[in-house]
Order: C-alpha cells, then sequence, then structure tokens
C-alpha cells in the first residue's frame, strides 16, 4: 500500500512536470516576441504591484495602473489572475510580488471587475525597462496613443482654422453689406440734398426794385399828360 502510495506521488509529480513542459513546448517561436504580443493583447499597462492574494489554484495580483501604453481604460487599479495557486506551480503563467513594478500585456476576462490575465502567459510578463522596446512597435504599429492625439490635435486645428476662415469670410460679408448700406445711404442722402437744393432754390421770376418802378410810374404820367 505504502509503495502504491509512493507511485501514486511519483506519478503525480511526473505528471505535472511533463504537463508544464508541454505548455512551454506549446509556445510558439514567436510568443516571446513584442510585436506578437501585442497583436493579441487587449491592452498594455505599467504598474506596481500593490497585493497578491493566493488561493488554491491561482493567484489575484492588484496592480495600480502607473501609465497605460495601449487601449486605457478609465480605472487606477486592476486586478490580474494568473493560473500559480498554494498548490499549483506552473512555469507558463506569470508570478507577481508585492511592490514590484511590472509592463503586463493583458487580455479581458471581466471589464466590470477591471479583472485580466497576461497575454502570452509569463512572456507577456516584462520589466518596466523594456517601455522603450515596447512604445517603438507601437509607433510602428500606429497603435501609440500620442499619435493618436496628434491626429486628434491636427483635426482640431484644421477645424479651429476652417472656423476662422469661414468667422472672417463672414466678416467680410459684413463689411461689404455694411459699406453697400452706407453707399445706397449716401446716395439717398445726396439725392435728398440735391431734391432739396432744387427745392429751395429762389424762383427765377425777378423782383421789380424801387428804381423801375418810379421809372414805371413815371411813363405813366407821362402818358397820361399827352394823352389829355
Amino acid at each position: 500500500m505504502k509503495r502504491l502510495n509512493l507511485f501514486s506521488i511519483i506519478f503525480t509529480l511526473l505528471l505535472m512536470l511533463l504537463v508544464s513542459n508541454c505548455a512551454v513546448a506549446c509556445f510558439t517561436a514567436e510568443a516571446g516576441e513584442i510585436p506578437y504580443q501585442i497583436n493579441n493583447s487587449d491592452h498594455i499597462v505599467i504598474g506596481t504591484v500593490s497585493r497578491v492574494d493566493m488561493f488554491r489554484d491561482h493567484m489575484i495580483a492588484t496592480v495600480k495602473v502607473n501609465e497605460w501604453l495601449y487601449n486605457s481604460l478609465p480605472t487606477k487599479t486592476i486586478k490580474v489572475k494568473s493560473g500559480i495557486g498554494t498548490n499549483v506551480a506552473m512555469s507558463t503563467e506569470p508570478n507577481f510580488i508585492h511592490n514590484e513594478s511590472v509592463l503586463l500585456m493583458l487580455n479581458d476576462i471581466n471589464l466590470d471587475q477591471q479583472l485580466f490575465y497576461v497575454a502570452i502567459g509569463e512572456p507577456g510578463k516584462h520589466p518596466i525597462s523594456d517601455r522603450d522596446a515596447v512604445v517603438k512597435e507601437l509607433k510602428t504599429q500606429g497603435k501609440w496613443p500620442e499619435e493618436n492625439q496628434t491626429e486628434n490635435k491636427t483635426n482640431e486645428t484644421g477645424i479651429v482654422e476652417n472656423t476662422k476662415t469661414e468667422n472672417e469670410q463672414e466678416d467680410q460679408n459684413v463689411d461689404n453689406i455694411n459699406d453697400t448700406k452706407t453707399a445706397e445711404n449716401t446716395e439717398t442722402t445726396d439725392e435728398q440734398e440735391e431734391n432739396s437744393n432744387q427745392t429751395q432754390k429762389p424762383n427765377t421770376t425777378p423782383f421789380m426794385n424801387p428804381v423801375s418802378v418810379i421809372a414805371v410810374m413815371l411813363g405813366t404820367v407821362i402818358y397820361l399828360k399827352r394823352k389829355r
């Protein structure tokens, strides 16, 4: 009976070793390459492990987010599940240590719970010294957030410039309309002044001055005397 129990223990250990080695062998040659990992990740984050909770067949690492490198989420803390537990040791799964800084390639488990697992397993966990290499590849693939922000800023600049141009055109149109109205008002005023001047011109019929009156009266008197 004791031999049977010993055999069972040895067989179990061998089986676990074989499974572990098989899992390692199942990783493709590209699994350790950053481009492959990025293409198979939902998110990429840099953070600090603030807590590690161990369970029988898995662990949950609470990670305080320091920086989102790809596909950011509006959360400052996430939880990452690993297949390593108190009764399970797997070399293919990432191990987490309290207070360590990590760069993680993540896949979603439950976004409502901010729960993720590391893409590709252990190869998807990086030291933060790999940040530059990851950022470089993100830029190569057009997934770097700053490039998206630059494009947005460019679009916003174009919109602002177009708005300014439209406003300037509207101002010019308003100025032209005002100039036209001013010219029309000026012409109307000139016409009114001309009409007023024509109305106010003195009567062209001359009035008889006193000398002419006297001359007429004398002529009339002489004419009457001769007639008598």
